[in-house]
């Protein structure tokens, strides 16, 4: 492969899962699970309906473990490590991104250092909540074992989670300039 193409694909592979990431604001719920980020939610500012301490903890614990998913996805580039826990325009454009590295033989590793979340919206049914998410991350871009880019970024995000089953899934995941 030409070095400019690969450098082109290397480029598009860090900026695809750069609409992924984000940050915090306020007192949270802490949920540190084995292997899983670290997710600090504030619910104080969530409207028009206040979040149960039940529902609180459902959703931070389920999003790290979205996170987790993501994290193995793409390092694994198995687009099936998404189901369970991304539906909808997030599983869509997260299995184009790992369509479009494993195509380019690259994969990509991130260290998460942690989301600060705050819950902006809460719908009245209980069926849907909105977060905006500061994430910090080290994101490395790979040829096999090779390292060809690295980063250390804070990404800005909001995302939608719906209820489903017993559990919250990501519909929505994207970067934001800030909030």
């Amino acid at each position: 492969m030409k070095p400019f193409l690969r450098l082109a694909i290397v480029v598009a592979s860090v900026a695809g899962v750069m609409f992924l990431l984000p940050r915090h604001n306020g007192d949270g719920d802490h949920v540190l699970a084995a292997g899983r980020p670290e997710v600090t939610l504030n619910i104080q500012n969530a409207t028009p309906r206040q979040v149960e301490d039940s529902t609180q903890k459902a959703v931070a614990r389920d999003y790290a473990a979205a996170w987790q998913a993501l994290a193995d996805a793409l390092e694994q580039n198995r687009p099936d490590l998404l189901g369970a826990n991304f539906v909808g325009t997030a599983g869509k454009k997260l299995g184009e991104t790992i369509s479009e590295q494993r195509k380019a033989g690259l994969h990509q590793r991130f260290q998460d250092k942690g989301h600060h979340v705050n819950a902006i919206f809460y719908s009245p049914e209980g069926s849907a909540i909105e977060l905006q998410d500061t994430a910090e991350l080290q994101i490395q871009v790979l040829d096999g074992d090779k390292v060809l880019h690295s980063e250390d970024v804070t990404v800005h995000y909001v995302a939608l989670l719906t209820a489903a089953e017993n559990s919250w899934k990501v519909r929505v995941l994207e970067a934001v300039p800030e909030f």
